[in-house]
């Protein structure tokens, strides 16, 4: 069994419409709150480091990849956007960035 397929396994749990569903919600809001206020998470007006808007970036990349139903067929497209690494950041984007939809 090649490892894009393990890979394929690994993630057909968060296969099914509603995890597909709330990934998509979750991209686009952390998407929204990126785009509209990027002090949240910009590393010149934040605490945070110069890693962390490229990481949610590509956090919300993943999540819409994922969420529209794009499966990549290369082992290394397969690593770069594994759902199961892209729910956490997006998360932990989603806890950064609360301030902008909880006033």
């Amino acid at each position: 069994m090649k490892i894009s397929d393990r890979l394929a396994r690994l993630a057909a749990p968060l296969e099914r419409q509603p995890w597909q569903g709330l990934m998509l919600l979750a991209a686009a809001l952390l998407a929204a709150a990126i785009l509209q206020a990027p002090n949240l998470i910009a590393a010149n007006t934040s605490a945070h480091g110069h890693w962390v808007a490229p990481w949610l970036m590509w956090a919300v990349s993943c999540g819409v990849m994922h969420g529209l139903g794009f499966h990549p067929r290369s082992l290394p497209g397969r690593l770069l956007f594994c759902p199961w690494l892209a729910w956490p950041s997006l998360l932990y984007g989603l806890w950064l960035t609360h301030s902008y939809f909880l006033p």
